[in-house]
């Protein structure tokens, strides 16, 4: 670990998000949505600041709640987070075109840093310069979507994840416990549409993510069937990229009650219904997120891949785990197991040329791990039911495996 400047540190590696991260760089990670980041913390190191203090967040004892920059002292520049991004580049000496996205997130609300625009202008640069093939990734609580710094930067990520666990105001403040000096949910939901229309104009991704538990002491949740509608509904009319739906990990005799893997199963399927399976992904543990189609096509339904036994046939633990292009083919199977491409789909999406892809797409063709549909004068590729159970056996095998930390990003 090397020092940068008198108060940042190049790298500080996490298990357990209820830890503070007390450096502005910290990772490699392996995140579950995004595989290997680098994580930025803009908020002033060591402490945890946020507009709201959910229910479920593992440092809501620490958290110090502000609705605006104005009221944070200790803000570093944002020409100063970018040089200590720049120098950890240079320290860490791993193979950058291994990494997937530079992911600003920290402890609390990332949108509450004042040079947000700059910030994030200066992260793509720095991505150009030394991990061309990463994503920029900013997560989010969207509750300061309505102001215009804010849209601004998010616009210019590739991928945005949005929290929204409510959209009915008694359980908004019961769940998420906004901070008083923030503008409504409404106002939320508003951002939320322009947001999605901001990264739609300039191709990023919008994911929104919910994650479902109840209240028991006050006999309240999200995943009630009244507010499962009225959430489908407007996750319908957002129409984002993706849904991840998940519950909280939480220590034994907690007042919040997750919910059970059936019932998971069941929100995320109810959602699905309205925004199609395609988009909508269940987060369990620090598993990869599984795809609703999945659930739907298997009996399975815990939702833990540690506890599902997939035996990898050697041809294609050889072809998804050894040798040049195996981290490529098995991108190929996630994304062929939201929906149907053509190769030049499958090339834009993992972010290889048309060429590359043809040849990955006819060794998993070969494998019998993905199969050829013609379509009019072009051919689309979907994943077999032996490449969906590959996925599940690649989940087991990581979720068991030592390596690099696993932040729940």
């Amino acid at each position: 670990m090397r020092d940068i400047g008198a108060d940042l540190l190049v790298y500080d590696p996490l298990s357990d998000s209820s830890q503070l991260v007390r450096g502005v760089i910290f990772g490699p990670n392996i995140s579950r949505r995004l595989g290997r980041v680098l994580g930025l913390n803009a908020l002033p190191p060591g402490r945890a600041i946020c507009t709201y203090r959910c229910a479920y967040c593992p440092l809501a004892s620490v958290i110090e709640l502000a609705s605006s920059p104005g009221e944070v002292k200790g803000w570093l520049p944002a020409a100063r987070v970018v040089e200590a991004l720049m120098d950890t580049f240079e320290v860490l000496g791993c193979p950058l075109d291994q990494l997937d996205a530079l992911v600003l997130i920290g402890n609390g609300e990332p949108t509450l840093y004042p040079e947000l625009p700059e910030l994030v202008y200066g992260m793509g640069k720095v991505r150009d310069l030394y991990a061309p093939e990463a994503k920029v990734a900013v997560f989010t609580n969207s509750s300061l979507l309505g102001e215009s710094r804010v849209l601004e930067a998010l616009s210019m990520a590739d991928y945005v994840v949005a929290k929204l666990d409510a959209v009915d105001d008694e359980l908004w403040v019961a769940l998420n416990r906004p901070y008083h000096g923030l503008p409504g949910l409404m106002s939320l939901l508003r951002g939320l549409k322009v947001l999605r229309k901001a990264l739609d104009g300039a191709d990023g991704e919008l994911v929104i993510s919910t994650t479902f538990l109840e209240l028991a002491q006050e006999g309240i949740s999200n995943a009630s069937e009244g507010h499962l509608r009225a959430l489908a509904r407007i996750l319908s009319d957002l129409a984002p990229d993706q849904v991840h739906v998940e519950t909280p990990l939480l220590p034994p005799g907690s007042p919040i009650r997750p919910l059970s893997r059936q019932e998971l199963a069941e929100a995320a399927l109810a959602i699905a219904d309205a925004v199609g399976e395609e988009r909508v992904f269940v987060l369990a543990g620090t598993t990869l997120p599984i795809p609703v189609r999945l659930l739907k096509h298997s009996k399975y339904l815990g939702l833990e891949a540690a506890k599902v036994r997939v035996r990898l046939p050697e041809p294609t633990r050889a072809l998804l785990l050894e040798g040049p292009g195996a981290r490529t083919r098995v991108k190929i199977l996630e994304a062929l197991s939201a929906k149907s491409m053509n190769c030049n789909q499958v090339a834009k999406a993992v972010g290889i040329s048309w060429w590359t892809a043809q040849r990955h797409l006819e060794r998993l063709l070969e494998a019998g791990l993905i199969r050829a549909v013609a379509f009019g004068r072009r051919t689309l590729y979907t994943i077999t039911s032996a490449g969906l159970s590959a996925l599940m056996g690649l989940r087991a095998r990581a979720s068991e495996a030592p390596g690099p930390p696993t932040r729940l990003l």
